[in-house]
Order: structure tokens, then C-alpha cells, then sequence
């Protein structure tokens, strides 16, 4: 194959490239950007999903939420920095969940004895397991360390 021959294939080959004007490229850039971003926001909770809460360590005297002195009772801690609801799950125990949904990020309701998102309707048990609605995974649960003397608990993550 002579020089002719390759300068020949190449020309050819470069006429059959489709070409983008600059308005078409930035057009074509903007459906992307805006089909990433809604996919992270709406996607399977795979896609930028909270981690964790981060750190936390505090200690809250049982007494002093009446919702805790049944089983199945669930409160809201107010004043930190993620939100964290404490569920007391027997007659000696208790879990704590953060209230962050796994999906999105959006801060999940209590909803009766369970859990619910009020963005994508993410359902979750009293356990932290998801039950239905927009698929996702459980809540993150926090470490509960229950002192029954002093009727405290230390949630830590």
C-alpha cells in the first residue's frame, strides 16, 4: 500500500466522523450532567447514598422520654447534630437509628410503631430494616450501651 493510498483512507475516514458544533456539544453535555444529577437524587440508593451519621457519642436519661417506658415506644433526640430516633425494643433493651434516609439523605418521619421517607416513601420497621417503597438499604443503627443503675443509655457510632 503506496503513501497515496493511506492519504486517501485517511481523508475518507475523517469525512465519515460525525462533527459537533459547539452548540450541540454543550447541549448534548447538559442532557448528561442533568441525567447524572437526577439519577444520584432518583436512582437505587446506590448513587450517593449517606455512609453514616459520623461521630456521635451522648447519654440520655430514659425518664425523661414517656414514649420509652413501653415497648415498641419510639422517640426523636432534638438538639444533635443527625437526627436519631430511639426505639425501646424489649423490656431491657433499646436500639437507636439515624433518621437520614439511606436513599437520599432526606430526614425520615416516625410513622406510628415504623419509619417512613417523606420524599420517596422509603418504608422502614421499627428494627430499621426497609420494608417497601423506594428501594434503598436498612437505616444505619447506632451502638446502644444501656447503664439500667443510673437509667441512662450511650448512643455511639
Amino acid at each position: 500500500m503506496g503513501a497515496g493510498s493511506r492519504q486517501g483512507m485517511t481523508r475518507a475516514t475523517n469525512r465519515s466522523l460525525p462533527c459537533l458544533d459547539r452548540r450541540a456539544f454543550l447541549a448534548q453535555s447538559t442532557v448528561v450532567a442533568i441525567g447524572t444529577v437526577l439519577m444520584t437524587a432518583c436512582g437505587d440508593g446506590l448513587l450517593g447514598s449517606p455512609t453514616g451519621p459520623g461521630t456521635v457519642r451522648l447519654t440520655i436519661t430514659v425518664a425523661d422520654y414517656a414514649a420509652l417506658a413501653v415497648v415498641g415506644g419510639i422517640v426523636r433526640l432534638n438538639g444533635t447534630g443527625t437526627p436519631i430516633a430511639v426505639v425501646r425494643s424489649d423490656a431491657a433493651s433499646y436500639r437507636a437509628f439515624s433518621l437520614v434516609c439511606p436513599h437520599a439523605g432526606t430526614t425520615v418521619g416516625i410513622n406510628g410503631a415504623s419509619f417512613r421517607c417523606p420524599n420517596h416513601g422509603a418504608m422502614f420497621a421499627s428494627t430499621g430494616a426497609w420494608t417497601g417503597g423506594q428501594r434503598t438499604s436498612s437505616l444505619f443503627e447506632f451502638t446502644v450501651v444501656t447503664d439500667a443503675a443510673n437509667g441512662t443509655l450511650t448512643i455511639s457510632s
